[in-house]
């Protein structure tokens, strides 16, 4: 089992590999970036269906939060640092970025069933997870079990899912929000006790990225359900019969208001320093920051966002309806 979690594989493709393929490599992974599926949902919550959208972020959620669980009870290194081409911290066991690949882009080629999504994504999937062993940030052991782990959360939720949401269908709004907060707050419990009082090796014990990831599910878990709710009663952004010169407006002025928020905020709380500070206190004042950091980006993404594309009217342009004329008997005499 040597070679499954040594560096082996690693450095026998980094001597193979042209660099110009590892600079692709270095592209290619960044497919697998939380930051890049929130993009692909939001777009999809502004052009296609809010509802689906929504769901396909619980599958990415519920990925992004048992890979944290896991990766913080195995606590397993990355390899040596001699051979990492990109800077990335956090455990190593299981991939994050094999496994939530697995899930998110799995589930998007499961919900729309076409033949070219059946035959990209496993394609996309399979470069994600080699990219990870290329860089170096990962062994080939990693990148499998994130892989099978992604799969089986696949599997459980695509076959779960529609049980959820027949069940959920007589609730009340009050009780959706509710059995989301819950979620939201349990998810919070287990995380934040998880990282504050976590048995850390000194070398993680304030990993930042443990932190952001954390920060981001929880944010998303406790304010999708009332966003969600508070844009459906008073916001009602319509995606059906909406031209699609509105459709790329919306995009782009979306992608560009949430990245720039995205990046003027790492700015922002970068000038904040906590590295004086006991690590409790760090690492609560570290996820607050974020957690506050991701809040306003899902405020933005399903809400202020949605509004600013309701009321003006060139984002939200209907399609032009050409109407049929149906031959009458005299002209079809002719």
């Amino acid at each position: 089992m040597g070679w499954f979690f040594g560096q082996a594989i690693n450095e026998a493709l980094q001597n193979f590999l042209p660099e110009w393929l590892v600079a692709i490599f270095q592209g290619i992974t960044f497919l697998g970036d939380p930051i890049v599926y929130i993009v692909i949902l939001a777009v999809g919550f502004w052009i296609y269906k809010k509802k689906e959208a929504i769901i396909a972020m619980y599958v990415l959620l519920t990925s992004v939060f048992l890979n944290f669980f896991l990766k913080t009870l195995i606590q397993k290194p990355r390899p040596t640092e001699s051979i990492r081409i990109i800077e990335e911290d956090g455990y190593s066991t299981p991939s994050g970025h094999a496994q939530n690949s697995t899930a998110v882009y799995g589930w998007i080629m499961l919900y729309f069933k076409k033949i070219w999504l059946y035959i990209v994504t496993p394609i996309l999937v399979l470069l994600i997870c080699l990219s990870r062993v290329v860089l170096g940030v990962h062994y080939i052991g990693d990148v499998i079990i994130g892989f099978l782990v992604g799969a089986v959360i696949l599997v459980a939720l695509y076959f779960i899912m529609p049980y959820i949401l027949k069940w959920m269908e007589n609730w009340s709004d009050r009780r959706k929000i509710i059995v989301g907060e819950a979620y939201g707050v349990a998810v919070f419990i287990i995380t934040f006790t998880q990282g504050l009082f976590g048995n850390w090796d000194p070398e993680h014990a304030t990993n930042p990225v443990l932190v952001d990831n954390t920060a981001q599910i929880v944010s998303a878990l406790i304010l999708i359900p009332v966003l969600v709710w508070v844009e459906s009663k008073f916001v009602k952004m319509k995606n059906e019969n909406i031209d699609w010169s509105s459709k790329i407006l919306r995009v782009i002025v979306g992608l560009v208001v949430l990245i720039g928020a995205y990046f003027g905020f790492v700015l922002l709380f970068d000038l904040i320093n906590t590295t004086g500070l006991a690590f409790m206190a760090k690492y609560s004042v570290d996820y607050l920051l974020r957690f506050i950091r991701y809040s306003i980006l899902m405020v933005l993404a399903i809400l202020l966002l949605p509004l600013l594309f309701t009321r003006v009217k060139f984002f939200s342009k209907e399609k032009e309806i050409v109407p049929t004329i149906k031959p009458t008997k005299e002209s079809a005499k002719t």
